[in-house]
């Protein structure tokens, strides 16, 4: 059952009008749902937390200077009271195994209706893991049918890294910020050129500005 008392929720996407559409949308349901706070960038989610503590975290994957991956990682650990619901557009089923790996409560598409945003987080709030149907048995992005996607093939962790890169950290700091060993994101880093046909740390910035990265 939801509680009388109603659920604080942090917002972290940066896309102003889709973050300020959620905080609408759920002040409609204000009985429910009470929005303590807004972030936009990776870097804000976890100042927030110490800030406003809030029950349940709907959480972008694709963040300026920190993505939802190497959030979620740190919130399970640090916040393990703490209820996280991605709301993404990537359906690819790479993110979505992770994603549940490291202990999320839900993942839900960001075409979904209010309908179905209601019912992620009543059933989330009632322990009980929702992830987003149209995922089932789904191996496929949004972007799949994408050239960038059918040429390059990169993986999640690649992708993680990328961006990483894109943000000027140098390997040791990557390592420490993914939980992996120098020598495995060397390694990364190498498929990665490897796959975009690059050969530096300029190439890939150009590379991950052209695609949105």
């Amino acid at each position: 059952m939801i509680p009388d008392k109603p659920i604080t929720i942090l917002i972290a996407d940066d896309h102003q009008l889709f973050n300020d559409g959620l905080r609408t949308l759920l002040l409609s349901d204000e009985t429910r749902f009470k929005v303590v706070d807004q972030v936009y960038t990776g870097n804000d989610v976890i100042p927030a937390i110490h800030k406003v503590n809030p029950e349940l975290v709907l959480l972008d994957i694709n963040l300026p200077n920190r993505n939802g991956l190497e959030i979620a990682r740190q919130v399970v650990r640090e916040f393990p009271q703490i209820r996280i619901v991605i709301i993404s557009m990537y359906s690819y089923q790479k993110f979505v195994d992770e994603l549940k790996n490291i202990g999320i409560s839900g993942y839900l598409l960001k075409s979904a209706s209010r309908e179905e945003l209601l019912a992620c987080l009543k059933s989330v709030v009632e322990g009980k893991p929702y992830f987003d149907p149209k995922l089932n048995g789904k191996r496929r992005s949004l972007h799949e049918d994408d050239e960038f996607i059918k040429r390059f093939k990169l993986s999640p962790r690649e992708l993680e890294i990328i961006v990483l890169m894109k943000q000027g950290l140098a390997t040791p700091e990557i390592a420490e910020r993914v939980f992996l060993s120098v020598e495995t994101v060397k390694t990364h880093r190498k498929n990665i050129y490897f796959k975009l046909g690059i050969s530096n740390v300029a190439e890939l910035i150009q590379f991950a500005n052209e695609q949105g990265l």
